[in-house]
C-alpha cells in the first residue's frame, strides 16, 4: 500500500486537493519531496498559515530536494510592512476566490512553477458545511483555474485543505484530478505501550 501511495504522489500532476488533519509544514515538505524526486521543479507556495521566517526555519531542518521554494507570505504581508526579496513576496491576503484567482494568476506569470501550492483553501470554504452558494463559487473558481492557469498536463496545482472543522460533505470532486487525504500521527500509538 505505501509503495502504490508513494507511487502516485511520485507521479502527481493536475489539480489535487490535499485533505490533511493539521498538519505541520514539515510535513507538507515531505510529501512536497515525494512529487517527481528526480526532477528540478520550482514551488509557488502560497501561504495563509505559516510566515516565511518560520518557512525558512523549517527548510533548515526539512530541505526541499531538488526543488526551489518561492513563497507568497500573506502572513506576515498582513501584519507588517516587508520588501519583498528573490525567495518571497508579502503580499495581504485574498478575501476571496476571485482575489486568489489573481493573485495565483500575478505570480505565475513571473514565475513560472511547475508546482502550486495554496495552504489553505480552508481560509475560503469549510467542506463539513458548505453552502450552496459557496460550492457554486468554489466550481467557478476551479474552472477558472483550469481554463486560465493550467497549461501543461505535468504540472500541479495543490489545494491544502484542513478537516478540523467536521466531517466532509459537498466536495467538488468532478472538478479535481485528485483528491487525497493525509493524515499524520504523533506520539506513540496505544497499541505500542
Amino acid at each position: 500500500m505505501l509503495k502504490e501511495t508513494d507511487e502516485v504522489i511520485g507521479k502527481l500532476h493536475g489539480i489535487v486537493l490535499l485533505i490533511h488533519n493539521s498538519v505541520e509544514f514539515s510535513d507538507i515538505v515531505n510529501f512536497l519531496n515525494k512529487i517527481r524526486s528526480n526532477e528540478q521543479l520550482l514551488v509557488l507556495y502560497i501561504s495563509f498559515i505559516n510566515s516565511y521566517s518560520h518557512i525558512k526555519e523549517i527548510l533548515k531542518e526539512n530541505p526541499l530536494h531538488s526543488k526551489k521554494l518561492f513563497v507568497v507570505d500573506c502572513v506576515s504581508g498582513f501584519l507588517i510592512e516587508v520588501r519583498d526579496t528573490i525567495e518571497c513576496s508579502y503580499r495581504k491576503p485574498p478575501s476571496n476566490l476571485g482575489q486568489l484567482k489573481d493573485l495565483l494568476m500575478n505570480n505565475i506569470g513571473d514565475k513560472n512553477p511547475n508546482i502550486i501550492v495554496v495552504d489553505s483553501m480552508s481560509q475560503f470554504i469549510n467542506f463539513s458545511i458548505p453552502t450552496e452558494d459557496e460550492l457554486d463559487e468554489f466550481y467557478k473558481f476551479l474552472h477558472s483555474i483550469k481554463e486560465n492557469i493550467w497549461g501543461l498536463k505535468d504540472d500541479s496545482i495543490i489545494l491544502l485543505y484542513d478537516d478540523k472543522y467536521g466531517q466532509l460533505q459537498g466536495l467538488p470532486t468532478i472538478s479535481f484530478d485528485m483528491i487525497l487525504k493525509l493524515e499524520v500521527m504523533r506520539g506513540t500509538p496505544r497499541w505500542k505501550d
